[in-house]
């Protein structure tokens, strides 16, 4: 029998081993179960059942439906509570045989103060690797692009040198080491992307969302298979009918959702957003076209008191398109002060569109049963296509002669130009379909999962670029066959890619996961989540009509038979134990770890040229991290203090640059890597029902790539300090005045010029340092507007300015590398965005 097949039938016998012992441990077992509800029939999420009486105590958590069920001891007199912040506690005596369930149904009464209901949300993941924000609680998010993304970038272990931007990096990983999902449905980002100009909107909608779940690692075992992070994003289920329109500078939105009688529910949203006005302050020049549009759209139906069918919609459309005029940039310092002018020629046109559905059924046979099974299509479409030829002069400024108007003229120190030419395009669908299984058992769950997903990738490469830097080719040029001397003869092109490739991949996926909460004779609380990954997945090369450079580059091997499949099963322990001493300062200690595979993707395996590796293998990361979670009052106001300690080790890392946010891989598993820090915020409710934080994190990854020579180097994303804050207040004495501020500094990430031999030699960009204030003024509270006829038709109108980069900071994104006539290379940067206005009107009905 093959090894591939031992293996496959190891990790089926050990799945199965798990489940068997899930339903081994509920036997022989007396239960409570039932619905909690509030005085209008409608199900109490997260409300506590305690059987505060036991020694160690037991208790449970109400899921969304309002269901519980909690083990007792059989044939046992036990005093049961019934609690939820905000509603009056019931408090019951209940005997169950054994082997036998009882069943109830009560209703708690409200009482008046119902503010700590997101309190208990935050309680739901405190004992997990997650943060969570509860989006009613964020008044206004400011910033060009405002939405989630930039709210996670105010999250300690995130990093981000791009406001135009929706990708992240986080604890030193790459922006394609990051989960995201929305309602359970993972979701894919754009693989061309070269900066954020051309990116457009995040596929995530910031006026549907309820609740957002961020872990920066450590992560249990139903999340996977990356190395760095999961954003888990759930959309809102409608309660009631509600609207909001909105518009401003950037675009518009609309949003509308609602029940159609008593089993539907809908949720429908739009977009239209265009950065052209952010354009505007750019140092180049030229006329931007930018139409960035979605419609996202929910509907839920409720089969019956068992089953629930969810169905989302997604489709997105972004274009940006460029014709440039001009550019002139003004760098250096004191002693040199350089200009940079540019003249172009020619047009850009980039467009990137997706189309998701997903169809989710949510099954509960019994009270301690769940059962959710997912389906999912995604198809993404990327194009990006121009032909700019740049003319530029390099000047240095006050050393000239003095013209006849008394004016320094510049010193002309260089000339040269640029051709640039793409006609790429990329195609990749995804499909899957995953059952996932969560059952309660004695003091806690089981929880289970299998995914079959498949994948198929196109991809056509036509890119190439030339640079004639005051008459230098850059970064060299060839010497001719059989010339020792090393002498340039023949000039090379510094990019030249050409190649067709369509390739599929498929993939299965496997989880286990026991968690366990119980209380010791002393009262001391113990969490414990133990559970292991399984994925295999195939990448058939078989299809693959490889053209273009594939015979000119060694690395390449020839196509054959036995390179037609790439292969591999991964298996990924994971453990995390939580720890809360019953002291008098509410401080829980968790320590968690595991190993954290990241099968390839796509453009992981794909070199510069555009050949593709056909052995790879999956990146590796073994993590472990300590965390203290402190909840306490300053005050009648709540707060937390979070601190992480944490170190991860890579194995088989593929090293990557980035270029103006396109990563490009060295498609080897060449190097090791690590990364430690420390990761410190301070959250709480600084005003009354809105919540703040600050954030500190300290880090340091480097890698060590094989055969180079040099050790220890930084990794591209080695941001050592990051701080931020996220604030929100009223203006003193007028109520109806809200005021943001986002607040961001961190220091610059390492680059390397190109054709830099000496990777000793280390370079980092400028610190990165931004702040965006927002005020919104409520106008539904102006006395000359409450009686109006706008106000009988809605419910609240908000207009809000918006101050972005307030301090008008010049943040540098990348490098141009040019030479004067002596071939002194010299670096002009690429600037990001300029202090502006933005107005908003918001309309809520």
């Amino acid at each position: 029998m093959k090894a591939e097949t031992i293996g496959w039938l190891r990790g089926l016998w050990l799945l199965l081993l798990l489940c068997g012992a899930a339903f081994a441990a509920a036997q022989d077992t007396a239960w409570l179960a039932g619905r909690v509800r509030d005085a209008g029939g409608d199900p109490l999420r997260y409300a506590h059942v305690t059987a505060y009486d036991l020694r160690p105590m037991r208790g449970a958590v109400t899921d969304e439906q309002g269901r519980f069920q909690l083990a007792l001891p059989a044939d046992t007199l036990v005093a049961v509570r019934f609690s939820y912040s905000g509603y009056a506690t019931v408090d019951t005596a209940v005997r169950v045989a054994a082997g036998e369930t009882l069943l109830m149904e009560l209703r708690l009464e409200g009482m008046t103060k119902r503010l700590e209901l997101v309190t208990i949300r935050v309680e739901k993941s405190r004992a997990t690797t997650f943060t969570t924000i509860d989006m009613e609680r964020i008044e206004h998010n400011v910033g060009p692009q405002g939405g989630v993304e930039a709210l996670l970038k105010t999250l300690p272990d995130v990093s981000s040198n791009n406001e135009l931007s929706s990708q992240y990096s986080v604890r030193g990983g790459s922006f394609d080491e990051n989960l995201v999902y929305i309602n359970h449905v993972e979701v894919y980002r754009p693989q061309l992307v070269r900066n954020g100009q051309q990116e457009g909107m995040s596929i995530i909608n910031p006026d549907l969302v309820e609740r957002i779940d961020f872990s920066p690692g450590g992560f249990d075992a139903t999340y996977g298979d990356r190395m760095a992070s999961v954003l888990d994003i759930a959309y809102r289920r409608p309660q009631q009918f509600r609207g909001r329109l909105s518009a401003s500078l950037l675009g518009a939105s609309a949003t509308v959702e609602g029940l159609a009688g008593e089993r539907l529910t809908y949720a429908l949203g739009m977009r239209y957003h265009s950065n052209r006005y952010l354009f505007n302050s750019l140092d180049t020049k030229g006329n931007y076209t930018t139409r960035y549009g979605d419609l996202q759209a929910l509907l839920s139906y409720k089969v019956s008191d068992k089953l629930d069918l969810h169905l989302m919609g997604i489709a997105t459309r972004n274009a940006y398109g460029l014709i440039p005029e001009e550019q002139t940039t003004t760098f250096g310092g004191f002693m040199e002060v350089m200009q940079f002018r540019v003249y172009y020629e020619g047009e850009e046109a980039d467009s990137y569109r997706t189309r998701m559905g997903a169809l989710t059924l949510d099954y509960h046979p019994r009270d301690d049963m769940r059962l959710r099974w997912t389906t999912s299509a995604q198809h993404n479409h990327e194009a990006e296509l121009y032909d700019i030829l740049s003319q530029f002069w390099l000047y240095e400024l006050n050393v000239g002669s003095i013209n006849a108007d008394g004016e320094t003229e510049a010193l002309d120190r260089g000339i040269g130009s640029f051709l640039e030419h793409a006609r790429n395009y990329y195609d990749n669908t995804v499909f899957s379909t995953e059952l996932q299984a969560t059952h309660l058992v004695r003091l806690g769950s089981w929880n289970w999962g299998v995914k079959v997903q498949h994948e198929q990738v196109r991809d056509r490469m036509r890119e190439w670029k030339w640079v004639d830097s005051a008459g230098y080719a850059m970064p060299s040029v060839q010497p001719l066959p059989g010339d020792g001397n090393n002498e340039p003869q023949v000039p090379v092109l510094q990019l030249f890619c050409r190649s067709n490739h369509s390739v599929s991949t498929s993939r299965l996926m496997a989880y286990a996961q026991r968690n366990v909460d119980f209380y010791n004779q002393r009262g001391d609380f113990f969490s414990l989540v133990a559970g292991v990954r399984l994925q295999a997945y195939d990448i058939d090369f078989s299809n693959d009509n490889v053209t273009g450079n594939a015979s000119n580059y060694p690395h390449v091997p020839l196509f054959d038979d036995s390179s037609a499949h790439c292969r591999q099963l991964l298996l990924s322990p994971r453990l995390s134990l939580n720890y809360k001493p019953k002291w008098q300062r509410d401080i829980l200690l968790r320590l968690a770890g595991g190993v954290y595979s990241q099968a390839p993707a796509y453009r992981e395996y794909r070199y510069d040229d555009g050949t593709l590796n056909h052995a790879i293998r999956a990146q590796r990361s073994y993590q472990a991290m300590g965390t203290m979670d402190w909840n306490f009052r300053l005050g009648e106001r709540p707060f937390k203090f979070t601190a992480d300690l944490y170190y991860k080790y890579i194995t088989d890392l593929i090293p990557y640059r980035i270029d103006n946010l396109r990563i490009r891989y060295d498609a080897t598993n060449s190097a090791v890597g690590y990364a430690a820090g420390l990761s410190l915020r301070l959250s709480g409710e600084v005003v009354e029902g809105l919540e703040s934080w600050a954030s500190l994190s300290l880090m340091k990854t480097q890698q060590d790539i094989e055969g180079d020579e040099y050790g220890w180097l930084d990794r591209p994303t080695d941001q050592r300090v990051n701080f931020k804050v996220f604030f929100q207040d009223y203006v003193p004495r007028v109520p109806f005045w809200r005021m943001s501020l986002n607040f961001i500094v961190g220091s610059g990430l390492p680059f390397t010029f190109p054709g830099q031999t000496d990777f000793e030699q280390r370079y980092r960009y400028p610190a990165y340092f931004r702040v965006d204030w927002g005020n919104t003024v409520q106008l539904s509270r102006l006395k000359r507007l409450q009686d109006s006829w706008l106000m009988r038709h809605v419910k609240d109108v908000l207009l809000t300015v918006e101050v972005f980069n307030l301090f008008d900071y010049k943040n540098v994104v990348s490098y141009i590398w040019v030479a004067d006539y002596n071939n002194v290379y010299y670096p002009v940067p690429n600037y990001l965005t300029a202090r502006q206005l933005n107005f908003k009107l918001t309309v809520t009905f």
